[in-house]
């Protein structure tokens, strides 16, 4: 599993979901912060038009964090004010770079991507229920 996927997964999910994955790997080694989790805004751009140019659509709350783990760096950026999961996806990010913890890292990471595609499934089906159809009837006169 490459690492962009990794750190898509654990940026995306729950914080919950995360921290209790996270605490089944047991004792995570020492570590130290390159950068402890701060909060700051983020320019989200967009494209829209025929032209596909990037425009600024706002200004989104984002949390970032890095640390240093027996010499792998490890970085996460998240959505909203959330140190915790950031951190925790931090620590993840730099696990994944050791063999060692390589497949566990990527054990959670499958789970939290099925926990993403229930939650997703579970979104469109609560859509699909207030969906219209909407129909033309045929009137008598209206035929040949």
């Amino acid at each position: 599993m490459e690492r962009q996927r990794i750190m898509r997964a654990l940026a995306l999910s729950r914080e919950n979901t995360l921290i209790e994955l996270m605490g089944s790997l047991g004792d995570i080694p020492p570590f130290e912060y390159l950068r402890r989790p701060q909060k700051g805004l983020i320019m989200v751009k967009a494209r829209a038009d025929a032209k596909n140019q990037a425009f600024n659509l706002g200004e989104a709350l984002a949390t970032r964090c890095s640390v240093n783990l027996n010499g792998k760096a490890g970085h996460a950026y998240v959505l909203g004010d959330e140190p915790e999961k950031c951190l925790a996806a931090a620590l993840a990010d730099a696990l994944a770079q050791d063999e060692r913890f390589r497949p566990e890292i990527e054990r959670i990471a499958l789970c939290l991507e099925a926990d993403m595609a229930r939650a997703r499934a579970l979104e469109v089906q609560k859509t699909q229920k207030t969906k219209v159809d909407f129909f033309t009837l045929v009137r008598g006169e209206d035929a040949d």
